[in-house]
């Protein structure tokens, strides 16, 4: 059996997540609705969740030196299964009042700008992306521990800095919690990456835009696919924030869009791509990245983050995600003149606008889907890959369909029914790699491991492979 302890003089938990835990604990042995229980299948309480958002120019070259914690979010995670809502509502407006009494009698008070519950019925570990998701009112504290009879609107998200740059952090949106070592991550794929003002940088599994958007000032323009609709959301708004005008995000999962996406890009006549990246207004930018799934042969990812009735103070996620189905089948923001040529003056002005199309992914820990790594392999065009990895088995996977040389034809792999079910992901690599079409295959140049995770055995891993 698994013991979980107190995270007490972990030096990879803040002093504010431990003070955050401590109440929460004492709070949920106070409730008369059970813990989790993993092996049994049942409880109510499952998780708890502390993110933080530093306060701007705070990114110290110190390692002794604390961030300053300027905004903080809080996830309670539950199982409401057979719990009836009036006994789960007055179990969040105590758990509410429980945190906002500890935040407030701190020394000095402790920073709380949101907090959520998350509805979470399976049994695996890990939340589904739709799984239900709604604020909690926070109560003002009084003095002598009392609360007023109205509570803080809730706010729908924090706000957290990389490179200078303010980024927007919704609750399940992903975002490096090292943020700091991020800075020097992101900085060592961009350098790796040689981009210019006529690179075409491609971000596939982009989150909330934070290497698009810190790279962007080195590329003409950058093009974010990510399936989560809030994180898009949260991309485009954090865009806007940081006023860059040079990168646009598409909602979908990369294997369903990439191959159209390139030759969308690739292909795109000269006017058009100096109207989106010199001239387009933040309207056509946003419009014109809010190209339909359903154009590339797919439905898609735009489920919203589910919320209940109380109104999020500020853009709520709901409306913002709701946006990105809003979306036309034509791109705006080409002139007239553009979209009156004739066939055979389009054809004269296929451009080589972006003399270099470069690619940068960050997949999660199952890495890229096969549909992906054969668009990047088979693409000519395609000469730069940075490929940032937080599991290094399947990024050696990976590698291998990547960078295997074609054979000279394409063989279509049979074996036994079963047969493949105990070979690991190099195994399955090596024999997708026979069906891969024949195409220059990349060369890894080098690589490098950055220590996001302290303390622990995890690391990323950056690789830059070229042909």
């Amino acid at each position: 059996m698994t013991a979980v302890e107190e995270p007490t003089n972990c030096p990879n938990v803040s002093a504010i997540a431990c003070q955050y835990a401590s109440a929460f604990q004492k709070f949920i042995r106070s409730s008369p609705l059970p813990v989790w229980n993993k092996h049994q299948t049942s409880g109510f309480w499952r998780l708890f969740t502390v993110r933080e958002g530093r306060a701007p120019n705070q990114a110290s070259d110190s390692d002794s030196e604390q961030p300053k914690i300027a905004e903080l979010m809080l996830i309670a995670q539950v199982c409401s299964k057979g719990v009836e809502e009036d006994m789960r509502s007055s179990e969040f407006k105590r758990m509410a009042e429980a945190l906002a009494l500890a935040a407030a009698s701190a020394s000095p008070p402790l920073p709380l700008t949101a907090l959520f519950v998350q509805d979470h019925l399976d049994i695996s570990n890990a939340a589904p992306f739709d799984a239900p998701l709604f604020p909690i009112p926070l109560p003002k504290v009084v003095e002598g521990g009392n609360f007023e009879d109205e509570c803080k609107e809730p706010e729908g998200q924090i706000h957290d800095y990389i490179s200078n740059l303010r980024f927007r952090i919704s609750p399940t949106a992903f975002f490096q919690v090292n943020t700091v070592a991020a800075e020097r991550l992101y900085s060592l794929a961009g350098d790796w990456a040689s981009l210019g003002p006529t690179t075409l940088l491609f971000d596939i599994c982009c989150g909330t835009g934070t290497i698009g958007l810190t790279l962007a000032h080195r590329a003409g323009l950058v093009v974010g696919i990510e399936m989560s609709a809030p994180a898009v959301a949260d991309a485009q708004r954090n865009a806007e924030i940081n006023a860059i005008k040079n990168c646009k995000f598409v909602c979908a999962k990369a294997e369903d869009v990439i191959d159209s996406l390139l030759k969308e890009y690739l292909e795109m006549p000269a006017e058009m791509a100096s109207d989106i990246s010199d001239n387009a207004s933040d309207k056509d930018i946003d419009d014109i990245s809010k190209k339909s799934a359903s154009e590339y042969g797919t439905q898609g990812n735009n489920s919203s983050v589910s919320t209940n009735d109380t109104k999020i103070k500020g853009d709520t996620i709901a409306k913002e995600t709701e946006d990105l189905g809003n979306m036309s089948s034509k791109s705006p923001g080409i002139s007239t003149e553009t979209n009156e040529l004739t066939e055979n003056k389009k054809e004269e002005n296929i451009m080589e606008r972006f003399r270099e199309v470069v690619v940068i992914v960050d997949p999660p820990r199952c890495g890229l889907h096969p549909v992906v790594i054969k668009a990047l392999r088979t693409h000519p065009c395609l000469r730069r890959l940075v490929y940032i990895s937080c599991n290094p088995e399947t990024l050696v996977a990976n590698a291998i369909e990547l960078c295997t040389p074609s054979t000279g034809k394409v063989e279509k792999v049979k074996g036994r029914r079963g047969g493949y079910r105990h070979m690991g992901n190099a195994g399955h690599a090596r024999q997708r790699a026979k069906s891969m079409p024949v195409s220059e295959p990349f060369c890894p140049v080098k690589a490098m491991a950055v220590d996001l995770f302290p303390h622990t055995s995890h690391c990323e891993m950056v690789m830059l492979l070229e042909r």
